[in-house]
């Protein structure tokens, strides 16, 4: 692994790079996802149909986890980014070219393993253009770029199906991935490489890593992903919810949907300019638990006999606010305390364990679905969510405790964080004559 000084400290040029390079990416994907579920409706393919094509843009997430994790510490990050780009764009274009749905189906899970390599990488590489206090702006900027992509690709899809056909929806999704490919050799900072580097840090007395061996981190994610299934569990209902219970008709659904999208951009920023100002890491577990309630109140909130249907509005608002906070205070915890020769594979791990806990949801969706009430089944989930944070909440304590102890002792402690341990690790792994403060060159 090669290390480069940052003379200019953060390179604010190669995080804007990036969050292009992520919306572009959010905007490929979901016009792709978007195009293919209309397609399927229009010609005529039932729910079981559509369900199998959200699985196959799933599961490759979650199954490729542990590879791409290694992927993504083992060798050169711009050629990792070019190659998911090159892949999704190949994938991509074949989807116009044919008509059979196994076909699809197939091309759908090239297209999500080239997003699977693409995640852990971005997500490491982002914490080595920045100084420490530069993260969390940095973070919140990537997030709104994927995030305007996943509100951007829709409606292109929508407005050009309707318009030119599924088949220029998909063009428009491959020149996307295409123009990330080129956006991407822009980015000056750069990580991963050589793998007898890692061996090096190893054999220089550095240890391996793993989720479970930092107790802080496990708390988070469990957590997290517990919440995140129940979540998508009535997420499956929420059509149901707008149309039928409250009887509004498709703009409403589309602009209530939009809500929790545009709360997510804003709670971006909110999360950013909060986590500058927390400086241990357990803070920023108090702060995952405290959006996840919240999330989970307004959940229950939505399942109360509401007078009108906007007021679902200004809950999802809330909503996407409070899973913006959440999103962001577990990726600054991990890159706070994962050593940056395993940010990728930590980055897989976790995206993995949440990637199956939506599924996992998508699954609970129909089986509540033909046993409780819409309403109902808003409710007790949120009642669940919340209950789930109150179980956590002695985890998180008591691993607090652990993580503070193993800092004071005389040795290293697994659940010591990474921000403690960098020097170390930069001097293992940089090359004679870098010197420190070092920077990963990406």
């Amino acid at each position: 692994m090669s290390f480069t000084p940052f003379l200019d400290g953060t390179r604010w040029s190669d995080v804007y790079t990036a969050a292009t390079c992520a919306f572009l990416a959010g905007t490929a994907m979901f016009t792709a996802d978007f195009a293919l579920t209309l397609r399927l409706q229009t010609e005529g393919f039932g729910g079981f149909a559509i369900a199998a094509l959200i699985i196959c843009a799933t599961l490759p997430l979650v199954l490729l986890a542990p590879l791409t994790g290694r992927m993504a510490d083992r060798f050169d990050s711009r050629a990792l980014m070019a190659f998911s780009g090159l892949v999704q764009t190949a994938a991509i274009v074949a989807m116009a070219l044919t008509d059979n749905l196994y076909a699809l189906y197939v091309l759908m899970i090239v297209n999500a393993a080239g997003t699977a390599v693409l995640q852990p990488v971005v997500s490491a590489l982002v914490p080595a253009m920045v100084r420490r206090e530069d993260l969390p702006h940095a973070v919140a900027m990537v997030q709104t770029g994927t995030l305007l992509g996943l509100a951007a690709g829709p409606a292109a899809a929508g407005f050009l199906i309707g318009a030119n056909g599924v088949g220029a929806a998909l063009m428009l999704a491959a020149g996307c991935a295409m123009a990330r490919v080129l956006l991407c050799c822009d980015i000056r900072t750069r990580r991963g490489g050589v793998r007898r580097d890692l061996n090096a840090h190893q054999a220089s007395g550095g240890t391996g890593w793993r989720l479970g061996g930092d107790r802080l981190l496990t708390a988070m994610v469990l957590g997290l992903s517990a919440v995140i299934a129940a979540m998508c569990a009535v997420n499956v209902l929420s059509v149901f919810l707008v149309r039928e219970v409250y009887g509004a008709t498709e703009s409403m659904y589309g602009l209530i949907k939009a809500c929790w999208t545009i709360g997510m951009v804003g709670g971006a920023w909110l999360a950013a300019a909060v986590i500058r100002r927390l400086d241990r890491d357990v803070q920023l577990a108090w702060m995952l638990m405290a959006c996840l309630a919240g999330v989970g109140l307004v959940c229950f909130g939505q399942g109360m006999p509401l007078f009108t249907v906007l007021l679902l509005v200004p809950l999802n608002l809330i909503g996407g606010i409070f899973n913006a906070g959440e999103n962001s205070a577990l990726g600054i915890a991990v890159a706070r305390r994962v050593p940056e020769a395993f940010r990728g594979r930590a980055n897989a791990a976790v995206g993995g364990r949440v990637n199956a806990a939506q599924l996992i949801g998508f699954l609970l969706g129909g089986a509540l679905s033909m046993v409780l009430d819409v309403q109902v089944a808003f409710a007790a989930v949120g009642l669940v969510s919340i209950t789930i944070v109150l179980a956590c909440l002695p985890v998180i304590r008591r691993a607090a405790r652990e993580d503070e102890a193993g800092k004071d002792g005389s040795s290293p402690a697994a659940g010591e964080t990474a921000s403690a341990r960098e020097p170390e690790l930069a001097a293992a792994l940089a090359p004679p004559g870098s010197g420190w403060p070092p920077r990963i060159a990406v």
